[in-house]
């Protein structure tokens, strides 16, 4: 078989080395890490990922596969998320928890709601848009109200800017009878998709990735700045360069493409019209226990910059030093709203806005606060998306260059579907005959 090259050292390119076999690839990683996007670093005495991770897929290779590569010591809990909205504190998914929504505007969502559903599903065109599937789906004043404007806040575009070929059931549309049940109380039952989730009890999520990492042939250092596909030539920033037999790429499409100097205009076109959002990750210590008892919480308000928060030590509590507290906010940006500049300020405001909500005791509570800058966060399913996406993969595909991962796919995946992307294209390396979907997403 030949030396299969993969560029980047996240979860999606381990996969792919550990299922072909390490001794039969070389990984090239830009940082001084592996992991990628499921890095976990400690500070403060705190263990901090890179926004909230868990592991929620009831897929049973996976969950036999991840509780193997942390020797069976994990955390696994209900699913528990919280929404915040002006004060209020409402259980997720919202759209079944009305009860918890003020007056008036508690009323006003149901009746919106009731209005939208006179029409059957069936004898409607399908949505153009997000927008038109949020009018659909809840009303045109909840969906204006919560969804459309955490859409501004999380994916940093309009609804309309959306398509609706991600949702699957990622956000949750509602049963008559759950909502107008909502309204009057409590369901008595959770209708959020998510019903348990895994986390590593020691080391954050990052500790997923050490046994598929471990005898992986990984050169750190090397960011690539340049391939040329006709002559199987990589070259990185620090001036070596390399050639390849296969090539397995997991770095994000716009960035690869950048580097291919023998790229047809069209296929660069394509490429620079991908858009995905980037973070600023504000990380907050504080001497104090958690005040909520959820792993995350998302936040409504468009005054705040606060999108969401995630509490360390409610994913495992080996992750905080007993008494403390450990609070990621994500605050996001992207080309179409581009991130604040002065993170200082930013991390000024995050912290007023912790104190507001009532996560955070006060500013004495503080123990440290650090900004951490994320390049690479959500994949954004605008309408340029799908069309830009089909050009690319037909161009890379003619060159049999594969990818693997939510930034070379292009794609809303999570990790199991990175790891089994991973063993998928392992397949393919080893067996030309089979293929391998574009998308395969695992519950």
């Amino acid at each position: 078989m030949e030396t299969v090259t993969i560029l980047g050292a996240g979860i999606a390119g381990l996969a792919v080395s550990y299922y072909t076999g390490h001794d039969r690839c070389v990984i090239y990683e830009a940082d001084s890490h592996y992991g990628g996007h499921v890095y976990s670093e400690e500070w403060d005495g705190i263990v901090w990922d890179d926004g909230p991770h868990v592991s929620y897929t009831k897929n049973e290779y996976i969950q036999e596969l991840f509780a193997e590569l942390v020797d069976g010591e994990f955390e696994e809990v209900e699913a528990d998320v919280v929404n915040y909205y002006q004060g209020h504190w409402i259980d997720h998914p919202a759209q079944s928890n009305l009860y918890q929504i003020p007056e008036p505007l508690r009323s006003a969502c149901l009746k919106s709601f009731l209005e939208s559903r006179v029409a059957e599903p069936e004898a409607q065109a399908p949505p153009a848009n997000y927008q038109e599937w949020l009018y659909r789906a809840f009303g045109k004043v909840f969906a204006d109200t919560f969804p459309a404007a955490y859409t501004r806040k999380y994916w940093t575009t309009e609804p309309a800017n959306l398509g609706t070929d991600w949702i699957g059931r990622r956000v949750f549309y509602p049963k008559v009878e759950d909502v107008t049940g909502g309204f009057r109380g409590p369901l008595g039952r959770s209708t959020y998709w998510v019903n348990r989730w895994r986390y590593p009890s020691r080391g954050g999520f990052y500790t997923y990735t050490h046994k598929l990492a471990e005898r992986a042939r990984i050169r750190y250092g090397k960011k690539l700045v340049y391939v040329h596909f006709g002559e199987r030539l990589l070259g990185f920033e620090d001036g070596t360069r390399a050639t390849y037999e296969r090539l397995v790429s997991t770095i994000p499409l716009p960035e690869f493409i950048a580097c291919a100097a023998d790229a047809p205009d069209d296929v660069r076109e394509a490429a620079s019209l991908l858009r995905a959002t980037r973070l600023l990750l504000v990380r907050v210590a504080a001497q104090h226990p958690s005040v909520r008892k959820e792993p995350w919480l998302y936040v409504y308000d468009e005054d705040k910059l606060s999108t969401r928060v995630s509490i360390q030590e409610n994913f495992s509590p080996h992750n905080a030093p007993a008494g403390m507290t450990g609070m990621s906010v994500e605050v996001c940006g992207s080309a179409f709203k581009p991130l604040p500049t002065d993170h200082d300020a930013v991390a000024r405001q995050v912290v007023r806005e912790l104190i507001e909500m009532g996560l955070l005791e006060g500013w004495d509570a503080v123990q440290g606060v650090s900004v951490r800058y994320c390049p690479w966060g959500q994949v954004i399913y605008d309408h340029n998306r799908k069309p830009a996406l089909d050009r690319i993969k037909e161009y890379l595909d003619e060159l049999g260059v594969l990818r693997a991962g939510r930034y070379s796919q292009w794609g809303y995946l999570m990790t199991h579907d990175c790891v089994l992307r991973g063993r998928k294209v392992a397949e393919h390396l080893r067996d030309r005959k089979v293929e391998i979907p574009e998308f395969e997403i695992a519950e």
